[in-house]
């Protein structure tokens, strides 16, 4: 009869992990110890449940700075993946309100197409606007306004307003919070310099009285402005007033954002999202390329028998031997779990052959471990494959010249282990 009690208490812990809000307590002292480690078990995916609760919670509402559960929780995998699209789609959705209207998303089925539809559609729409714009121009009474514009942007603005004659290159106007303390004067100098220049470029190439740009510029420490110049009338003289925006916070956030989408978290190299996009203009180029294709032997063994922490170090370990052997501009990427590629430009096949041989032997006896340390790889020339082919099939190409060697290796590890 205890066994009975015993199997409802498991029995009603495990509904109450997957469907209470509450989970109620496991008392593991008041259970027979044959279901003693049954219910240490379920102590475990009490614990992992809740973590993909709090997880998915978190993503759910749009907070993608959350961190991860840590990579024995297995119910997180697929959470993991979304987490990375949706840091990856967060990037891109900010390169299209920039108007890179380039932006794909072939990866996420029918939302790929809607979102590929919308930049096409923006872009035409944009395209659309120009033209408007530019009939619109011939018919408006530009001076005007300009005027009125600027009247509203000193009113409502809180960005810098820096107006300059166009014949003398004068300062008629500047927003008078921007001239408190020495450093904002210092500013308005060097916008003063660079707009001057600006203006000359657009005058004699574009024949143009408007445009806009950024630059990065050293005062105190680095920053980056956006400017927005127009012509206009200022009490009678002609001028051009620029509207200056230190975007310095914004470009730092772009920039870590960025980082996330290409960059592997754990070796710093590049990500599979990186590998696809540099070897897309590898192949649009159409110039002599060798590709290599990496799996790393026995990580899972590693990972069981020693540990996670062990199998990080096992990867960072490849990593820097690899970076020994190549250069900081050839394309290096991790794109799996054990899984990497290389692409060198203007390299023929052997050379890259022999590095790898190089860098196996090192790979294998340079620190030592209680276990073996290999790889397997294939290489490809771009020259061996067609003209028009994919990113995907050249990896499957490459993929499948390494199991060759793979295989190899796989009848040394049976003879070592016999031996």
């Amino acid at each position: 009869m205890k066994h009975k009690d015993n199997c409802e208490q498991l029995f009603e812990y495990l509904r109450s992990i997957l469907y209470d809000d509450k989970v109620n307590a496991l008392q593991i002292d008041d259970l027979e110890p044959a279901f003693e480690k049954l219910g240490k078990g379920m102590h475990y995916l009490e614990q992992a449940v809740r973590e993909m609760k709090e997880y998915s919670a978190a993503i759910s509402v749009g907070n993608l700075s959350v961190e991860a559960p840590p990579r024995e929780n297995f119910l997180c995998k697929n959470l993991k993946n979304i987490h990375a699209n949706l840091n990856h789609l967060s990037w891109q959705a900010k390169q299209v309100a920039k108007g890179d209207y380039s932006q794909s998303v072939s990866y996420l089925g029918e939302f790929s197409e809607a979102f590929n539809t919308m930049t096409k559609q923006l872009k035409e729409r944009e395209q659309y606007l120009k033209q408007e714009a530019e009939r619109e121009k011939t018919h408006a009474n530009m001076v005007e306004s300009y005027n009125q514009l600027l009247i509203q942007l000193i009113e409502r603005s809180k960005e810098d307003i820096l107006v300059l004659s166009k014949d003398r290159q004068e300062t008629l106007y500047c927003s008078g919070k921007s001239l408190s303390d020495s450093k904002h004067r210092e500013i308005y100098e060097i916008c003063r310099e660079r707009l001057v220049e600006k203006l000359a470029e657009v005058e004699a190439e574009e024949n143009a009285c408007e445009c806009e740009w950024e630059w990065e510029e050293q005062v105190s420490d680095h920053r980056y402005y956006y400017v927005a110049t127009g012509f206009m009338e200022w009490q009678g003289e002609k001028a051009y007033a620029h509207i200056i925006r230190d975007i310095t916070e914004e470009k730092e956030r772009e920039e870590k954002l960025e980082e996330k989408a290409y960059l592997d978290a754990l070796t710093g190299i590049g990500n599979r999202n990186l590998l696809v996009g540099k070897m897309k203009e590898f192949l649009e180029k159409s110039e002599k390329f060798v590709f290599c294709y990496c799996d790393l032997d026995h990580l899972k063994y590693i990972n069981d028998t020693y540990g996670h922490e062990e199998g990080d170090w096992y990867l960072n370990h490849f990593v820097d031997i690899v970076q020994e052997q190549i250069r900081k501009k050839d394309l290096f990427a991790r794109i799996g779990g054990d899984e990497f590629c290389i692409a060198i430009e203007e390299c023929d096949k052997a050379y890259l052959r022999e590095r790898m041989q190089m860098i196996q032997e090192a790979f294998r006896t340079r620190v030592e471990r209680p276990y073996l340390k290999d790889f397997s790889f294939g290489i490809i020339d771009s020259f061996e494959f067609p003209v028009k082919a994919s990113v995907h099939e050249l990896i499957q190409e490459a993929d499948k010249r390494m199991y060759s060697q793979k295989e190899e290796h796989r009848r040394a590890l049976e003879l070592h282990n016999r031996t």
